[in-house]
């Protein structure tokens, strides 16, 4: 065992300084240039391309540094990996990863960390997950090189179609929604008259338009759930309202909060899901949310649920909130595709390994 970890410990010594010996001398002919420590990366690569005969143990390494843990990325990761019947571990530790026949990043951002420390990712297949990209980042020229390589997943298509206009390779941008547990998220009969939103609180999700909701419809129940809201100022203007309820606990309460809602509301600026929305319309609660994120390729509006835009007045959201309130769809059966095992088999298919998804259970 001492041999072992001596000789690992050899291995990652002397990929250090084949790292910094290639980018020192790539410095001379791209100077200055922020793309020069995936070029060495590269070049180590094809070196060790040579002379390595290792074959990896697992099959999957999925990849969420450690101070990433505990919100929903984690979450992510572990739903493939509950769902992947191969050898598969989640890595935390980005300076040196396990030798795996693939990998999956559960945000681009992990991958480039990683790209430059560990040269095998150039010759294994690669998932990286974006969730909420920012325009003038992805036309960075560090990221087109760098993301050049991998299979890039988002889970919508809307941040598909805006990568593809940035100028990725269409060929390695693919859409997979995310996901719900049908089994935890029952179908349930509306009529409570109750309104939900499930948010941690960021400037993004709206919370001062949150507030003007709740506030100008007094004759409404709203529930809130999600981290964050006491510590700021607006906790106790919300904490006034008479209509204003929040809600605590664990992930294991979920259920209970969307069983007791007829609508779900979410009016965020910038979406890569949200998550919330899907596991509240498998619970059969009607959605009312803005055009972000995976709503408008879950959302059937006016049949399923409504959208609306990220400026919509909070007087068309209260109608559309009405709309939701008489509508008789069953809800459930329109998502029941988008569960977590299908997300993984989605992960699994694009990275080679199997999968095909299953087809909807009954509701």
């Amino acid at each position: 065992m001492g041999k072992k970890k001596n000789k690992t410990r050899w291995n990652r010594k002397l990929r250090r300084f084949a790292l910094s010996t290639a980018e020192r001398l790539l410095g001379l002919v791209y100077v200055n240039d922020a793309r020069n420590p995936y070029r060495a990366s590269r070049c180590v690569q094809a070196g060790m391309r040579l002379v390595e005969r290792r074959r990896p143990k697992r099959d999957l390494c999925l990849v969420l540094p450690e101070e990433s843990r505990g919100w929903i990325l984690e979450a992510v990761c572990n739903e493939i990996k509950n769902h992947y019947a191969g050898q598969s571990e989640i890595a935390t530790n980005l300076e040196h990863l396990p030798r795996a026949k693939a990998y999956f990043f559960a945000h681009y951002h992990f991958y480039m960390k990683a790209l430059s420390k560990n040269p095998y990712l150039w010759d294994s297949p690669v998932g990286a997950l974006c969730t909420h990209p920012k325009d003038k980042y992805l036309v960075n020229p560090v990221l087109h090189y760098a993301l050049d390589r991998p299979k890039i997943v988002t889970m919508c298509s809307m941040w598909r179609k805006l990568l593809e206009e940035s100028g990725y390779d269409p060929a390695k941008l693919s859409t997979i929604v995310g996901g719900a547990d049908p089994d935890l998220f029952q179908s349930h009969q509306r009529g409570s008259g109750k309104v939900g939103l499930c948010s941690a609180y960021y400037e993004r999700k709206s919370p001062e338009r949150i507030y003007e909701l709740i506030a100008s419809r007094p004759q409404t129940p709203f529930v809130l759930r999600g981290r964050g809201w006491r510590s700021t100022e607006l906790f106790s203007k919300l904490e006034r309202l008479p209509n204003f309820e929040y809600n605590e606990g664990g992930y294991q309460d979920y259920p209970a909060f969307y069983r007791q809602l007829d609508v779900f509301v979410s009016l965020s600026e910038l979406e890569g899901g949200p998550i919330p929305l899907l596991e509240s319309m498998m619970s059969n609660v009607v959605p009312v949310a803005t055009r972000t994120g995976f709503a408008p390729d879950v959302i059937r509006h006016g049949e399923n649920g409504f959208l609306c835009e990220i400026d919509e007045s909070i007087a068309n959201v209260n109608a559309l909130i009405d709309e939701a309130m008489k509508l008789n769809t069953a809800v459930r059966s329109t998502v029941l595709e988008y569960t977590w095992k299908n997300f993984s088999l989605g992960i699994q298919r694009e990275l080679g390994l199997t999968g095909t998804p299953e087809p909807p259970s009954a509701p």
